[in-house]
């Protein structure tokens, strides 16, 4: 080997040694939360309450969702005159859904309630994710919606783990994908975010949410931040 290419070998191994360290996963992690608001915005979120609407199979459903961070969600949306309740908190969760012949409050089954209480933490996974026992490793870059986009898995605490990806110019999560059992089958559930906007506080989200399999499309029309939430809103009513 000459000196000039062991120079250049030497050359693009420091630079690919260096192209690591810059995209680790604390520094794009740290990235993503600077363009969702910052640290300190993300920290101080208490509550969130959330207006807009789900199209799916045709039709367009109005919702509307109270949050205490860490502490409970209330998701309401209407279909032919009804209301439909989903409730969770951090130990238990209810529905009243007459959409599906619910005339009666009924418990949440299991997998639905493990798969729903990722919604109590408005800050989002990857914030403060070693305390909650996780893990997150890149996995090189890929293309969502024919953008690049860095891949980051994320392993929970329980061993189950998903894939996240950040756009690789805004570090905003772009889609997210994850293998979970639902009623007993196996489902690949892909999310893709979009229509990033702010609030006046200047906290970042997504104006636009996509699922699959199901077709859902979710479109946020009003956020507001840090309004008192009653907790009556999470109590379980009276058969």
């Amino acid at each position: 080997m000459t000196g000039t290419r062991f120079y250049t070998l030497l050359t693009a191994l420091l630079m690919a040694g260096y192209c690591a360290g810059a995209q680790s996963a604390d520094e794009l992690i740290a990235r993503n939360i600077e363009a969702m608001g910052g640290d300190e915005k993300l920290k101080g979120i208490k509550s969130q309450y959330a207006e807009g609407n789900m199209e799916v199979q045709g039709q367009t459903i109005p919702i509307k969702r109270w949050v205490k961070q860490g502490e409970a969600m209330r998701l309401e949306f209407t279909v032919n005159g009804a209301s439909n309740v989903q409730v969770v908190t951090r130990n238990a969760g209810w529905s009243l859904m007459p959409v599906m012949q619910q005339t009666t409050p009924q418990d949440m089954n299991p997998e639905m309630l493990k798969l729903m209480k990722t919604q109590l933490d408005l800050r989002g996974e990857l914030y403060d994710y070693k305390s909650k026992g996780k893990k997150i490793e890149v996995q090189g870059k890929d293309t969502v919606n024919g953008s690049p986009a860095y891949k980051l898995k994320i392993t929970a605490a329980d061993g189950t783990s998903g894939i996240a990806y950040l756009d690789a110019k805004t570090y905003l999560l772009v889609k997210a994908t994850n293998h979970m059992s639902v009623q007993g089958q196996e489902v690949d559930l892909v999310t893709l975010l979009s229509d990033y906007k702010k609030t006046p506080e200047g906290l970042a989200y997504p104006g636009v949410t996509e699922q699959d399999p199901g077709g859902v499309k979710i479109n946020i029309l009003k956020i507001e931040t840090n309004q008192p939430v009653a907790d009556s809103l999470f109590a379980k009513p009276n058969p």
